[in-house]
């Protein structure tokens, strides 16, 4: 059988794609919120309105307003939609970004502690500097390589007085010990170490705080870690599906993960580990309080929350 020709028409109209010159100007403050007022938006505040376009920008504001505007073109604003709602509806999302870094910096430094207790008790303040805690040589190379670019002696005078205490005081092992190394790496980083860590050792760092198995805080540190660097970089979390690093379910709560592009899939993560940090009341109660807030947030379309969701036993 004779195989099919290519369709040269169709590969023409391809190579000759048409694209555009940009040709929109940024405008002054007054012309902006002019144009929103033609497309019937009111502002219900201008001093604030034009406070908001200078400190936060009409681009970063802009996804924002998508939610109190029309899907098609001219993408008139709906009836009574006002400048102050969109703010409100940023300030949500970046209320929510800050508390999510606020819960996840206790989990970092929680796992940066059982990184360096319970094996350096076993073992030595050194003990990383042996390849055979290792899961293999590749993964041990790259922890180091990240550990000489954080914790190194070259630059050492730029990384604090107990980096500085350490390289004029000690010239051997080449690196120094492990609490403080460990202090220089962030939190991907540290996920990264853990998980290249040999399974035995993973499951002495995981136990010295946690219950859960070490697959699951393997996936779900790397699921934090990416989450962090979202929330850190100002990304939204507010309507906007997390593609990255899905945590891995757990058995339990399965019902929990079933969307694992949400945030509230890393929510529950979150509530896991935090409850044996005795902290889950408290993560629970501040998104409870803080998904009441906005009256322009709905919590199961945004974010992924299902009806009911603090009654299920994982917050309970």
């Amino acid at each position: 059988m004779a195989s099919k020709k290519p369709n040269a028409k169709a590969a023409t109209v391809k190579a000759q794609k048409v694209t555009y010159i940009y040709t929109k100007l940024a405008l002054p403050y007054a012309q902006t919120l002019l144009r929103l007022w033609d497309k019937g938006l009111m502002i219900d505040n201008r001093p604030d309105a034009e406070n908001a376009l200078k400190t936060i920008g009409y681009f970063r504001l802009l996804i924002y307003m998508r939610h109190f505007q029309s899907n098609t073109a001219p993408r008139n604003f709906y009836p009574r939609s006002k400048f102050s709602s969109i703010v409100a509806l940023y300030n949500f999302d970046r209320e929510i970004r800050l508390l999510t870094l606020n819960a996840i910096e206790k989990l970092e430094v929680a796992l940066r502690t059982a990184i360096i207790n319970p094996l350096a008790e076993l073992h030595t303040p050194h003990w990383y500097l042996d390849m055979s805690h290792f899961d293999d040589e590749i993964k041990y190379h790259g922890v180091i390589g990240k550990i000489i670019q954080g914790a190194g002696k070259e630059g050492h005078t730029k990384r604090g007085l107990a980096m500085i205490h350490y390289y004029d005081k000690y010239h051997s092992p080449v690196l120094p010990p492990i609490w403080l190394v460990c202090e220089k790496l962030s939190f991907g980083v540290l996920s990264r170490f853990f998980e290249a860590l040999r399974i035995d050792r993973r499951r002495i760092v995981g136990r010295y705080i946690w219950s859960y198995p070490e697959h699951l805080l393997v996936s779900w540190f790397h699921s934090l870690a990416n989450l962090r660097n979202i929330c850190a970089h100002q990304d939204r979390l507010w309507n906007n599906p997390i593609t990255g690093f899905p945590p891995a379910t757990h058995k339990t709560y399965s019902i929990d993960f079933t969307n694992p592009t949400s945030f509230y899939s890393r929510a529950v993560v979150i509530q896991l580990l935090m409850r044996e940090l005795g902290l889950n009341g408290w993560w629970r109660d501040s998104l409870l309080a803080l998904l009441a807030s906005c009256a322009h947030v709905d919590p199961r379309k945004h974010l992924g929350f299902p009806g009911g969701w603090n009654t299920r036993p994982v917050w309970t």
